[in-house]
C-alpha cells in the first residue's frame, strides 16, 4: 500500500500498512502475555496510560531477528512520515537545525511500545502521547465488526471502534476532528501532541492494537 497523508487541521497523519509478518510476530507474543495472568501482571503498562480497557501490556520479543525486523519497520514508518514533514517545511526543528539533510534510522529513537486489548463497551478517552512521533497499528478486530459498522450506517455514520483525532476548534468550512476505521495491518503515524480518542464497540471479540512513541534526533548542519 502506498502511504496516504492527511492534514485536515494542520498536523499531518500518515496512513500505511505494515507487513503481515509484523502483525504475526506481535500477535504471537501478545497472545502469550495477554493469556497469562502472571505475564499480564509482570508486563502491565496500564499505570502509564489512560485507557478504560481490558489490558494494556508491554510485549517482550526475545528472538533477535524478529526484534530487529519490528524495530526496522517502526523506524521506517517514522522516517517516511518525517520526510513528508521536511518536504512540506513543517518539521520546524529539523528544517531549522538540519537543513536539507534526510533522516535515517540513526535519527529515530524508539521509546515505548505497548499493546492495547479492548473488548465490548471499553474505550480510550482523549489523550496525547510523549515524544515527537507516535503511531497506532491494528492487530485484531472482532469477527462481527463489519456487521456492526453496517448496522450503524442504517442510522448514522459508523464510529464504533474508530479512532478519532482532535485539533483546534470547529469553524465554518473547517473540521476539528478526523476519524479512521481500524483495519488489521493499518498503521497511523502522527505527532505525539495530537489528541485522540477510541470509541467503544459492542461486538463480541477483541480489538487489539499496538502503539509506540519515538524521538527524532536532529543532526546539526
Amino acid at each position: 500500500m502506498i502511504s496516504e497523508f492527511h492534514a485536515p487541521f494542520s498536523p499531518v497523519i500518515m496512513v500505511s500498512m505494515v507487513p503481515d509478518r509484523f502483525v504475526e510476530i506481535v500477535n504471537e507474543r501478545a497472545d502469550i502475555v495477554l493469556n497469562s495472568e502472571v505475564y499480564s501482571a509482570k508486563f502491565d503498562w496500564s499505570d502509564n496510560l489512560v485507557g478504560k480497557v481490558h489490558k494494556e501490556v508491554l510485549v517482550p520479543v526475545k528472538n533477535e531477528d524478529d526484534r530487529e525486523f519490528l524495530f526496522a519497520t517502526m523506524k521506517d514508518a517514522c522516517i517516511e512520515y518525517l520526510k513528508k514533514l521536511i518536504e512540506n517545511n513543517t518539521a520546524q526543528s529539523w528544517n531549522r537545525i538540519a537543513g536539507d539533510a534526510m533522516p535515517t534510522k540513526e535519527n529515530i529513537h524508539l521509546t515505548h511500545s505497548w499493546v492495547v486489548s479492548q473488548y465490548a463497551g471499553e474505550y480510550n478517552p482523549y489523550h496525547h502521547h510523549s515524544g515527537d512521533l507516535s503511531a497506532v497499528l491494528y492487530l485484531k478486530l472482532p469477527p462481527n465488526m463489519e456487521d456492526e459498522w453496517r448496522t450503524e450506517m442504517t442510522d448514522h455514520y459508523p464510529t464504533n471502534g474508530f479512532i478519532e483525532f482532535m485539533f483546534g476548534e470547529n469553524q465554518d468550512m473547517r473540521s476539528d476532528t478526523f476519524k479512521f476505521k481500524p483495519q488489521v495491518g493499518k498503521i497511523l503515524m502522527f505527532p505525539s501532541y495530537l489528541k485522540h480518542f477510541v470509541y467503544p464497540f459492542y461486538s463480541e471479540g477483541e480489538r487489539r492494537s499496538m502503539s509506540f512513541n519515538a524521538h527524532m534526533m536532529v543532526p546539526k548542519k
